[in-house]
């Protein structure tokens, strides 16, 4: 029972502990800490508690992601929640009007929905990605909260699609090619996320086995890839998602409540 009393009171659990068909917003407003606020108190305590205080407002990168995400995913959620405006662009008069005019949609441009479409359909072309997305078994973007057993702070993920014991990632990227995603791994720290979320869902008792990211350019011409990491990079992000936490819990536990980078002297080398 450790999802929030409102998520347990208000979504059906698809399996033990995993909730459906909770919105987006919800997830991220709902206690416990997920990849990325871990990354940022890895990166400082005094990061997430700003980003915590003040929440950022979803860039149109994000927008077009979660639409992206919805369409392929959720498609009648896509249908209830986004509508097409009028104009190729955000700045006319005729968009402003549509965005004022439908409060409770989510407007996006002609430009933005021809481009998930074709994202979407680049990634059904490929035979592979196909076969994933068509499973019957598969949960699509379920939400999970566990009580971490070492430190006892509440985590939660967001798993794109569970299918026969993989969890898969949807990822849009201007540069699907390895180099390139292995670049991504770093920036966005894509490790992280397959460490954590591998381990919340056995700390779940679920049967995972492994995480797999299927990539698609979100540029023409949309070429799509599936990728695996291997165990060092793997074991890299758990590291990182392990120290974040236990840096935190000390953090909390502790009367010195110093949150910004370390205060003690530090030599910078190559």
């Amino acid at each position: 029972m450790t999802a929030p009393k409102e998520i347990r009171s208000k979504y059906t659990e698809a399996m033990p502990g995993v909730y459906e068909l909770v919105p987006n917003e919800e997830y991220h407003a709902s206690d416990g800490l997920s990849k990325t606020t871990i990354c940022q108190i890895h990166e400082s305590i005094a990061l997430y508690q700003m980003m915590r205080a003040s929440p950022q407002k979803p860039t149109d990168p994000m927008i077009k992601g979660s639409a992206f995400h919805d369409l392929v995913l959720l498609p009648e959620v896509y249908k209830k929640n986004y509508l097409v405006g009028p104009t190729i662009g955000k700045a006319t008069k005729a968009h402003k009007k549509c965005v004022f005019d439908h409060p409770h949609k989510t407007v996006i441009t002609s430009g933005v929905s021809d481009d998930i479409y074709s994202m979407r359909d680049a990634l059904y072309d490929n035979p592979g990605i196909k076969k994933i997305l068509d499973s019957k078994t598969t949960l699509r973007e379920v939400s999970i909260w566990v009580k971490d057993p070492i430190t006892g702070l509440t985590l939660k993920i967001r798993p794109d699609l569970i299918s026969d014991g993989v969890i898969y990632d949807l990822k849009s990227t201007i540069a699907p090619h390895s180099r390139a995603f292995l670049h991504s791994v770093y920036k966005y720290s894509y490790n992280v996320q397959s460490a954590l979320y591998q381990d919340v869902s056995l700390m779940n008792g679920m049967k995972i086995t492994n995480f797999v990211f299927l990539v698609v350019g979100s540029k023409p011409p949309f070429l799509t890839a599936i990728y695996d990491i291997n165990l060092e990079l793997l074991q890299e992000g758990r590291d990182k998602y392990r120290e974040a936490l236990e840096r935190y819990s000390n953090y909390l536990l502790s009367s010195d409540k110093w949150s910004g980078l370390s205060y003690g002297r530090e030599t910078v080398t190559l």
